[in-house]
């Protein structure tokens, strides 16, 4: 019984992190549609960057503090890389199921640039610290 009881919390966490993590998935694909098609900011642009960087941590952190919110969660700085790492790897899932079929033409070097990847890796590190402060 304190087996089956273990697995279902364990379950309930990697569900509400995968839940999260398509979240900020949605939050940041329609920052970066608004970013592109509403102010007509492209990549190159560092306006678009700055832009980008402030909404995306904005929403990392709130996200993360959401799911370290319970008491439930184990907090500290692993917990939150691990929390930080399901949030790319949801990241990039939706981004090969989604966003290349539909907006990238079947380009999948888009998974692989290198704003994309320290976008990420900041993620995770945010994710770290957000559960470092909850612990």
């Amino acid at each position: 019984m304190f087996y089956i009881l273990v697995s279902f919390i364990v379950f309930m966490k990697l569900l509400r992190a995968i839940l999260l993590g398509v979240l900020l998935w949605v939050l940041i694909f329609f920052e970066v549609s608004i970013l592109m098609f509403g102010f007509g900011l492209n990549v190159p642009n560092p306006v678009y960057y700055t832009l980008h960087f402030l909404f995306s941590s904005i929403f990392v952190i709130v996200l993360s503090l959401y799911y370290f919110h319970t008491r439930k969660v184990k907090k500290g700085f692993l917990q939150g890389l691990l929390l930080g790492v399901i949030f790319v790897l949801i990241s990039i899932i939706l981004d090969a199921v989604i966003t290349v079929p539909l907006f990238m033409k079947w380009d999948y070097s888009f998974l692989i640039r290198i704003d994309i990847g320290l976008i990420q890796l900041w993620g995770i590190l945010v994710c770290g610290l957000v559960g470092m402060i909850k612990k």
